[in-house]
């Protein structure tokens, strides 16, 4: 082994203290990058697999009713590859112990197994036999969560008929990875579920012979969506068609699209920090280093070894470190990524789910720990190649202190000899102790932007679902109604009131700007709901006129006094050019309001109901449930505190494991930035603690010394790292939402005070790992030799 080796050995065990350091804040930028990046590969590798052999198709369709024969004429229009017809029915099922109505969505299958788009995976059992009433096909999370099986046997009012159904297998489909009920935000896999029924059982069971509600269409490569989309809104206009839409306006894969839009901001924005961290932190350890051995690197090169050799041997220190870094950070990112994985799988309705270990994920980690030490290497390598051997075997000039600025306010504000010592030496050397103050501030900053996501979530939550919505139930119908269905709700004992809700789909238009959304419309005199923006105000809707959430103004490019085209999809088809009047900050979704009177003229029908918002009487809950289960106009049944309960328990589920590993990630870097400055406090100023205990000092006030220094830049890192920390939290807030769910940036005073007590706490117990060697310091080998 070569000489320069051997010494490489014995530098990395002297200094595996802040080695180990080093690579802690490493680590954390590969862990990050491999869990995110991991988990992000593994669900678009595992949603394109699973699109590819499911078939899943790019456009979709309803209507109310339409000849099979139409599935003909759509698969003619140009561009067109392939399209099928089916048919999706809504049933209501009755399990006897369970007050609560449960929904289920019904969809039509080819019994021999024909259907080649949104194919039907079968997981156990089989497919319906033909012709064979009642068998059906289940999703498999339901089976799970309403404890059933194969030969289970459920009733269920499917279009107005009692019919008894049975389960003869269970199954995945591509278009429900993420199946929402009618009016929810969240799955709900007790109360709702997806079964696949016969083609020709289905029909009998909905009058529908040869008839079809649904179309789903994949497209000829280089096909314009649009022009497709267009022609197939033509076709199915007179049968009632509520307007074609692609797949990316696909309830399930929008939600996907969501998930994986913020782990690719995560991955964008978490790494980068501990990288700039570690790469200071290599700097001052690898300068310190080198100024330490500047005799040493003065024999080597008077014994004949180049520069390249000298700056090698250095450099190859920092890319050990990178190495440890990688191996520990790789083997922590998986682990994590597998339990995210985990997660992800309760949640969305994959055959399979699995994180791959991706070469590409590693090899990026990789040359990211690399790339980060080499650049921290190149700074303190330089002093190494520049000094000739007769200026590095002289002693280096010892530092020179005047009577500054420091010294003067030190005098004024009556510092001991120790407080001037503190701050002098923080003042000698400005660079590094400002690195230690980043450094600790962005451990701060980091730690704070993520746990203010709870604070965030929490203000959503609270402004959602308590300030802008106040009812106890919404109930969704199977067609708009007159106000005769808010009649026979009232008169349900224990409903203590009732408000009619409508939304309406419909097409809007600015010059070339389309989108597809819906006008939602509720009483002037309302008290069940409110408009509330992300601001916590109260907005009344217009008396004429839209009001746009801020997400659907920008992509139609119209803000208020601007007219936007409103076409009908189904009803009648109106058209209208309407005036925005307010743009509105929400929460969720992209979503137009208008009052009452602008959407029936709209929609110029006595159907102006299609949702009811009910406060009921606590006590009466469970009678109220039963007769709604028990009405065949009802659609849906959403409750206002089961949702709020899911989302805290997919908060304290998904949020907290994230928190958790940053947390762990935050304390890496306030680890590694702490302890590597008090070792290097302490062999810079081991000749000066000797000093002081030989003069007669105590332990105590020698280790001061030490840690007043380490006090004083923490100190100073503090409201440094809240500013930092501000300005992440805003940064990820905004990257981490999307078309679908937006964070307010609603930080509580107490996640600063977490985030800052969580730092302290770690910088403390580093501290004290280095004051235990002031506490034990050998005077006499100290004053021997100063370095």
């Amino acid at each position: 082994m070569k000489a320069l080796d051997l010494k490489l050995l014995r530098d990395l065990w002297h200094m595996r203290g802040q080695v180990f350091a080093i690579a802690l804040v490493l680590a954390a930028a590969t862990a990050t990058f491999v869990l995110s990046l991991g988990v992000h590969r593994s669900l678009v590798e595992t949603r394109d697999a699973y699109y590819a052999r499911s078939n899943f198709a790019e456009v979709f369709a309803e209507m109310t009713r339409a000849p099979r024969s139409l599935v003909d004429r759509v698969a003619a229009i140009p561009g067109v590859r392939r399209a099928e017809g089916a048919i999706v029915q809504y049933a209501t099922l009755d399990f006897p112990d369970r007050p609560e109505p449960v929904r289920a969505l019904i969809n039509s299958v080819d019994e021999q197994g024909r259907s080649q788009l949104n194919r039907l995976i079968i997981r156990s059992g089989r497919l319906p036999q033909p012709g064979a009433t009642g068998e059906v096909v289940a999703d498999e999370s339901f089976v799970k969560a309403n404890s059933l099986a194969l030969g289970s046997r459920v009733v269920a009012l499917v279009y107005g008929k009692r019919q008894v159904l049975t389960i003869v297998g269970t199954g995945l489909a591509p278009n429900y990875i993420y199946a929402l009920p009618p009016g929810d935000l969240l799955p709900d896999d007790r109360r709702f579920g997806i079964f696949w029924m016969g083609q020709k059982a289905l029909e009998a069971a909905t009058d529908r012979t040869e008839a079809i509600n649904s179309l789903s269409l994949t497209l000829e490569r280089g096909a314009r969506q649009a022009e497709v989309i267009r022609q197939l809104d033509a076709l199915i206009a007179p049968y009632g068609g509520t307007g074609a839409y692609g797949r990316e306006d696909h309830v399930s894969n929008a939600f996907l699209d969501n998930e994986l839009t913020q782990l690719s901001a995560m991955t964008r924005v978490i790494p980068p920090v501990f990288l700039l961290v570690a790469t200071f932190l290599v700097y001052i350890v690898l300068g310190r280093m080198i100024r330490t051995e500047r005799t040493q690197i003065g024999l080597i090169k008077a014994f004949g070894y180049t520069n390249a050799e000298v700056g090698w041997h250095y450099l190859k220190f920092a890319l050990v470190i990178a190495l440890a870094a990688t191996v520990l950070g790789s083997v922590s990112g998986v682990w994590m990524g597998r339990a995210m994985t985990r997660i992800y799988a309760e949640y969305y309705r994959f055959p399979f789910l699995s994180y791959q270990l991706d070469p590409r994920v590693f090899l990026g980690a990789a040359g990211m720990a690399f790339g980060a030490a080499a650049l921290g290497a190149l700074g303190g390598m330089r002093a190494a190649l520049v000094l000739t051997p007769a200026v590095a075997m002289t002693p280096p000039p010892p530092p020179v202190y005047r009577r500054g600025a420091v010294e003067v306010l030190g005098r004024k504000g009556g510092f001991s000899a120790v407080g001037h010592m503190i701050v002098r030496h923080v003042a000698r050397w400005p660079g590094r102790s400002a690195i230690t103050v980043f450094g600790v501030g962005l451990s701060i900053g980091l730690l704070f932007a993520t746990t203010q996501f709870l604070d965030s979530s929490r203000s959503m939550l609270d402004n959602y679902f308590f300030r802008a919505q106040r009812q106890d139930l919404v109930v969704s119908f199977i067609e708009p109604r007159s106000e005769a269905a808010l009649l026979a709700l009232a008169q349900i004992p224990g409903v203590l009131r009732v408000e009619p809700s409508r939304a309406v789909p419909v097409k809007f238009s600015r010059g070339n700007r389309v989108e597809r959304g819906a006008i939602e419309s509720t009483p002037a005199n309302a008290r069940l709901t409110a408009h509330v923006d992300m601001a916590g105000n109260e907005i009344d809707l217009p008396p004429s006129g839209l009001m746009l959430s801020r997400q659907l103004a920008d992509k139609l490019g119209a803000g208020p006094g601007d007219l936007v085209q409103v076409e009908q999809l189904g009803g009648r088809g109106t058209r209208a050019a309407l005036p925005v009047v307010r743009v509105i900050e929400e929460f969720v979704g992209e979503r137009a309001y208008a009052s009452e009177a602008t959407l029936l003229s709209i929609t110029r029908d006595a159907a102006p109901v299609g949702a009811a918002l009910l406060r009921i009487d606590p006590a009466q809950r469970g009678a109220i449930m039963a007769r709604l289960k028990d009405m065949p106009m009802v659609l849906g049944l959403s409750e206002r505190g089961a949702t709020f309960a899911r989302f805290e328990d997919m908060i304290d589920e998904n949020i907290n494991t994230m928190l958790a590993f940053y947390i762990t990630f935050a304390g890496a870097i306030a680890v590694g930035v702490v302890y590597n400055s008090a070792r290097i406090l302490f062999s810079e100023r081991a000749h000066e603690l000797a000093t002081m205990r030989v003069l007669g000092y105590h332990r105590r006030e020698v280790a001061t010394v030490l840690l007043g220094e380490l006090a004083q830049l923490v100190v100073m890192a503090v409201p440094l790292g809240c500013v930092l920390g501000n300005g992440l939290a805003r940064v990820m807030t905004a990257m981490f939402s999307s078309d679908l769910f937006r964070l307010p940036f609603a930080p509580e005073p107490a996640s600063y005070g977490r985030a800052v007590l969580i730092v302290l706490a770690a910088t403390a117990l580093t501290s004290l790992l280095v004051a235990r060697r002031v506490m034990h310091l050998d005077m006499v080998r100290v004053l021997k030799g100063r370095d």
